[in-house]
C-alpha cells in the first residue's frame, strides 16, 4: 500500500493553470517571494488566491476582519513556495515526470472542454501557450514524483494497527441493522376516503400475490412507486434513524425472510420484505485491518510530506516580499 501525495497536485491539476501565468508575463507584476533566487510573482499569488476563494466558496466582501484575508493570502503564498522548493528538489534528484505522464495529465484537463479551441483559449486566458502549460505540468508532476519518493518507504506495522484498534473501540462498532426491500404505493396524507380506499385495495392485491409466492423483487419492479423500484425495491442495509418511524418500527421488528402487512407512512403504503437482520456487533480486528492500515498510511504519508517540506524550507533561501 502506498501513500500518494497530493499537496502539489491540488494546486494545479483540478483546473487549467490557475496556479499562475507564464513566467515571462509574471515578472511585470512584481515579486511576492523568492525561493533560492527564483521569483514567485504577485500575479501568480493573486490568480491562486482567486482560485482559493472559488474552491472554498469564500466571499471576500463578507469578511469583516482584514487580517483574515491576509492570513488566507499568506496560506496561498506558502503553497506556491512549497511547490517551488519541491520542484527544485525534484531537479536536484533528477526525478522528472515522463512524457507519458504529462500527456495523460493534459488529456485529463482537455476532457473539461468541448473543443481544442476552447482548451487553447482557456490556456491563453491564464497566460499559457500550449508548450508553456506542458512545461508547467512537468514541474507539478515532477514535484509530486519527488514527494512520492519521500513517502515510498513508509510502512505500517501490525503493532501500529493493533494499537489503533485497541485505542479506538467506538470506530469499530456496527449498530443493529436490517436489509430490506419494499413496495411503495403513494398516498397523500390529506387524500379523501375514496382515493385512500382505492390505494389500500391495490396494496392488498399486491400483498395477496406476494403471500401466494410471487417474487417480491419482480412485483416491486412492476408496481412500486418508489425510486427503488428499478432495483426490485432494494433499500440495502440501514440502521435505526434512517427511515421514517412507522417504516423503521416495522422493519426492525421483523426477522429475515418475513413479509410485512401494509405499513402506512407519510409517503404512502409500504409492503416490506426483510432480507436480513443483523444485531449490533464489533468489527473484528482482522476485518478492520485494511481500513486501519489505509488510515494510518495516509496520516504517516502526510506527516512525511510535511516533515520534508519543513526540511526543504529550512535549507532554502526564502524571501517573502508580499502577502498583502
Amino acid at each position: 500500500m502506498k501513500y500518494k501525495p497530493t499537496i502539489i497536485a491540488s494546486l494545479c491539476l483540478a483546473a487549467i493553470g490557475l496556479s499562475g501565468v507564464a513566467q515571462a508575463q509574471l515578472n511585470a507584476y512584481g515579486t511576492a517571494a523568492r525561493v533560492n533566487g527564483v521569483e514567485i510573482s504577485n500575479e501568480a499569488l493573486e490568480r491562486n488566491f482567486e482560485e482559493y476563494q472559488r474552491d472554498k466558496n469564500v466571499n471576500i466582501a463578507a469578511i469583516r476582519y482584514p487580517n483574515r484575508i491576509t492570513m488566507m493570502r499568506r496560506e496561498v503564498l506558502d503553497r506556491l513556495i512549497d511547490q517551488e522548493i519541491t520542484w527544485q528538489a525534484a531537479q536536484e534528484h533528477e526525478l522528472y515526470a515522463s512524457d507519458q505522464e504529462i500527456e495523460a495529465a493534459i488529456q485529463e484537463v482537455r476532457t473539461q472542454f468541448s473543443s481544442e479551441q476552447d482548451y487553447v483559449g482557456r490556456l491563453a486566458l491564464e497566460g499559457y501557450t500550449v508548450d508553456g502549460y506542458r512545461d508547467h505540468l512537468r514541474q507539478v508532476l515532477s514535484a509530486n514524483k519527488y514527494l512520492g519518493s519521500v513517502t515510498s518507504n513508509a510502512v505500517i506495522s501490525d503493532a501500529e494497527v493493533h494499537e489503533f484498534y485497541i485505542a479506538n473501540p467506538a470506530k469499530f462498532q456496527l449498530p443493529e441493522g436490517v436489509w430490506a426491500r419494499h413496495i411503495l404505493l403513494r398516498l397523500a396524507q390529506n387524500a379523501d376516503k375514496k382515493t385512500a380506499d382505492a390505494v389500500y385495495e391495490r396494496a392488498n392485491i399486491l400483498l395477496d400475490r406476494l403471500r401466494a409466492g410471487e417474487d417480491f423483487a419482480a412485483v416491486a419492479v412492476e408496481a412500486s412507486e418508489d425510486t427503488s423500484a428499478a432495483q426490485g425495491g432494494d433499500l440495502g442495509y440501514f440502521s435505526r434513524g434512517k427511515m421514517v418511524q412507522p417504516f423503521e418500527d416495522a422493519a426492525f421488528a421483523m426477522q429475515a425472510g418475513d413479509l410485512s402487512g401494509i405499513v402506512e407512512s407519510r409517503f404512502g403504503l409500504h409492503i416490506i420484505k426483510l432480507e436480513d437482520h443483523q444485531d449490533a456487533q464489533t468489527v473484528p480486528e482482522d476485518v478492520a485491518r485494511e481500513r486501519i492500515t489505509q488510515h494510518l498510511m495516509q496520516a504517516k504519508g502526510q506527516q512525511l510530506v510535511n516533515d520534508e517540506l519543513a526540511a526543504l524550507r529550512s535549507a532554502a533561501s526564502i524571501e517573502v516580499l508580499a502577502a498583502r
